[in-house]
Parts: structure tokens; sequence; C-alpha cells
């Protein structure tokens, strides 16, 4: 975390409330053209992508107690897909795209019932701070409300 957190300060892409990076043509604040990642989101030091976003505040900027899960491991754990593995529905099949839809429905669905009951303001997949905060991770609430 060490490392990242250098390079992310050496390349100056750390973006500070006080002073926003500039967009890069269409795209959203905040995000560097530069970035390894270039949907990765660096404002007040959390980083993000809007894509891994499953509840709750989606602004980096308004961030204060946000946790992360294991989405796949979530995924893994619904009854959508056991049915699929235990009866071999091929994830491309109609059935199997309704049955992964209504897996990621139970998992956001979840997700938002641990984060509202946490006090989080928001559920993310993956997200780290340039500080190296610890993020709690609530896979193991989410799976245990199914």
């Amino acid at each position: 975390m060490k490392r990242i957190l250098a390079l992310v300060v050496s390349l100056g892409f750390l973006v500070s409330a006080a002073t926003p990076a500039p967009a890069a043509g269409p795209s959203a604040p905040g995000v560097s053209p530069e970035s390894p990642d270039p949907g990765a989101v660096l404002e007040r030091g959390w980083i993000v992508r809007a894509a891994d976003n499953i509840c709750g505040l989606r602004d980096a900027n308004q961030l204060s107690n946000p946790a992360k899960l294991n989405y796949k491991r979530c995924l893994a754990a619904t009854p959508e897909l056991k049915k699929m593995k235990d009866e071999g529905i091929a994830p491309e099949s109609p059935e199997g795209i309704q049955l992964t839809n209504a897996a990621a429905t139970r998992v956001g669905t979840a997700a938002n019932t641990v984060r509202k009951a946490g006090g989080f303001c928001s559920v993310w997949k993956e997200i780290s701070h340039a500080d190296g905060r610890s993020i709690s991770d609530i896979t193991a609430r989410v799976i245990s409300q199914y």
C-alpha cells in the first residue's frame, strides 16, 4: 500500500478537495488521463471507480465512512448462482442471465441493508484511500442476509 501511495503522490495523481484535477476531455472531474486506471477517481484521497459502487453515495467528495465487499464471493454465495452451478445452467443462456441478474439484485439489496444498519455512507467492490486507512469489509454480513 505504501508503494501505491508513493506512486500516486510522485506521479501527481492525488487530488485534494481544494485543487481538483482538470477534467480529461469529456470525462468526469477528478479523473486523470495519465492514471493507470482511467476510470479511477481520486478526490479527497479516495481512490474509486464509479463502476465499483454498489449502493449509497457515488460521489467521492461526499464519502465519509464507506465499506467494501468481495463482490465475486457475495455473488457466488447467492441461491441463484448456486442453482446455476448445481444444475449446470450456462451463464450465457436466457435462464443463466436471469439468475445472474437476480443474484446481482440480491447482493445489492443485502449490501444496502447492511450499509444502513452499519452506518456506512456507501458500499464499493473496490475502494481505497491514499493515506492507507482501513476500510470495513462487510462481505460476511452481506452473505448472512441471504
